[in-house]
């Protein structure tokens, strides 16, 4: 099993890319995590287990797989134990899934859900929205505990779009290491995660995502008046 100290104090990096831009395809997926490896990346955050295959083919450093799947319009990471055997057989080292306490429909709830994928013999990284899900799946035997629902969920907390730095220092109390997740965007923000406590910090759309990045820039742009001269 992996030895997650090699994590403590490091950045992992999120490849992945939405649904319609033309980055979503495994090698270059598996292009963008060797960039971000050769930059000193010390992890990278993969979705999909086509993903997770092509990126293992090309870098040696721990992978965090994780399967997002839609049902009903919500979004889940890793809902079933037969999902999370699939990121594990392509290469994953490290297993996230969905630890809110959100009421699933089909899907197994996180106390069934979690201590099963532990028993797949890898380590779990819990995504929370909040702090009593941190506290839970950290009771649940948890390896990491990582903030990346924050604000994402119907748990009233973080909605300005900034990373949510005071969970991070809530969650930073418990045993279970925590990592930081979710629109850090500068390496202000990463250090401040640091200070808070954060174990690890996980980056992604501000390194890896272009058409984020772009549309960020794009509202930067001052507008001409309607009749103005250039």
């Amino acid at each position: 099993m992996l030895d997650l100290e090699t994590l403590r104090g490091r950045l992992i990096v999120s490849c992945q890319a939405p649904d319609g831009s033309p980055l979503r395809d495994p090698g270059i997926i598996a292009a963008i995590a060797e960039a971000a490896v050769l930059a000193g990346a010390s992890a990278v955050r993969i979705n999909s287990a086509e993903h997770v295959a092509a990126v293992r083919a090309r870098v040696d450093v721990p992978i965090i797989g994780l399967e997002k799947v839609v049902e009903d319009g919500v979004q889940w990471i890793t809902p079933t134990v037969d999902r999370a055997k699939m990121l594990l057989d392509a290469g994953a080292d490290i297993v996230a899934l969905d630890a809110t306490l959100r009421t699933r429909g089909e899907f197994p709830h996180v106390d069934a859900l979690l201590p099963a994928v532990r028993e797949l013999g890898a380590p779990v990284m819990a995504d929370i929205d909040g702090f009593e899900a941190g506290t839970h799946a950290a009771d649940l035997g948890a390896d990491l505990v990582g903030t990346t629902l924050s604000g994402y969920t119907s748990v009233p907390q973080n909605r300005d779009g900034d990373p949510d730095i005071a969970l991070v220092g809530r969650l930073a109390a418990l045993p279970t290491p925590v990592i930081a997740e979710g629109r850090i965007k500068s390496p202000d923000e990463l250090r401040a995660a640091f200070d808070a406590g954060a174990f690890a910090v996980v980056v992604g759309t501000s390194i890896t995502e272009p058409m984020a990045l772009t549309k960020r820039y794009l509202a930067a742009v001052p507008t001409l008046t309607k009749g103005a001269s250039a």
